[in-house]
Parts: structure tokens; C-alpha cells; sequence
């Protein structure tokens, strides 16, 4: 099957219209974790809902694959989608994410082959699981969203009570919308 290119799951275009805000004093509704353990953190992720972005629209099935890479600082991250159901063309892109300081809960993500250590990142996780079961994802404005599991589902009241988590971390929940994973 033919592959394109898109980013499901991170938060790529955040990386102009999430960072710069922050960058130029804009507003900071979000709050992250205080760290994240990137080793327990790697694996793969279903994405239960999201903040639709213009590279997600029609997809369902999303997942992010996060592999800490060979240097022990950054992550290898690839995202999957098929769009309209599983059995639509499949959807794939392979980037990068780097720590943007020792908390590992505020991550720069990029697609595009350039990527750097720069705050305030664009990928915040502003809730996560003791567990690392599931985890909220959102940058410093709280305009984008991502409620991820290690399972393709949860009941409807886990999901309600994620919303509710993202909402209090500061994410703008108006726009959240459940992804489809078959």
C-alpha cells in the first residue's frame, strides 16, 4: 500500500504555532509532570482523542511508537494512521523528539529532519499515569491535545475522567474529539 506522510499523534504543528507564542511571551495555560522516565515512557501508545490537526483529519487506528535512541538522550518516534478505517491507506511518519531540559516532560518533536534542545518545547506531557498506562499530551498553550493508552480502548468513564484531567492541566478540551481504533 502506498504510504503518506502525516503526524497523528505529536504535536508537529506545534512546532510553529505552539512554540512561537510561548517563545514571544504568549500565554502558558499548561502545566506538565515533574519527570518522566523516557525508558518506561517508550513502547507504543493508541490514541484515544484528540485535538484534531490539519495532518490528522479522517484518520483512525493512530498509534506513536516512541524507542529511545542510540545515544540515550532523544527519542525515535514514528506515528501510524489509516485513514477512514483499518483497512484505508496507511498513513506513516518517522521524526524525533529531544528533552528540553532534566524533567523529560517538555519535548521538542520534529518531522522534518532539524530539531533541537530549545524551550519551551512543543510537546508537554501534562498528565501521566503512575503506572505509564495512559498519558495527556498537549504544548504551553494548551491549544493541541492528545490522550494516549497502551490500549486501543477504555471505558467511557476513564475517557470522561481523562478529559476532565486534560482540562484541569490547562488544555483547551473544547475541540477534543475520540479517535476511532478498530
Amino acid at each position: 500500500m502506498r504510504r503518506l506522510l502525516f503526524a497523528p499523534l505529536i504535536i508537529v504543528a506545534a512546532l510553529s504555532a505552539a512554540c512561537a507564542p510561548a517563545a514571544r511571551g504568549g500565554p502558558v495555560r499548561t502545566t506538565t509532570v515533574e519527570s518522566v522516565d523516557l525508558v518506561r515512557y517508550s513502547g507504543t501508545w493508541y490514541e484515544l482523542g484528540s485535538i484534531k490537526q490539519f495532518f490528522s483529519s479522517g484518520l483512525s487506528d493512530i498509534t506513536a511508537n516512541y524507542t529511545l535512541a542510540p545515544d540515550g538522550a532523544s527519542v525515535v518516534v514514528v506515528n501510524n494512521g489509516r485513514y477512514i478505517d483499518f483497512f484505508g491507506l496507511e498513513s506513516t511518519v518517522v521524526g524525533s523528539a529531544i528533552p528540553v531540559d532534566d524533567s523529560n516532560a517538555r519535548l521538542n518533536v520534529s518531522f522534518n529532519g532539524y530539531n533541537s534542545d530549545t524551550p519551551p518545547g512543543n510537546y508537554w506531557i501534562v498528565d501521566l499515569d503512575p503506572d505509564y498506562q495512559w498519558v495527556i499530551v498537549s504544548d504551553p498553550t494548551g491549544t493541541s491535545g492528545f490522550i494516549l493508552s497502551r490500549t486501543k480502548a477504555v471505558d467511557q468513564g476513564v475517557y470522561e475522567s481523562l478529559v476532565a484531567r486534560a482540562a484541569a492541566a490547562g488544555v483547551d478540551v473544547s475541540a477534543l474529539t475520540p479517535t476511532r481504533q478498530s
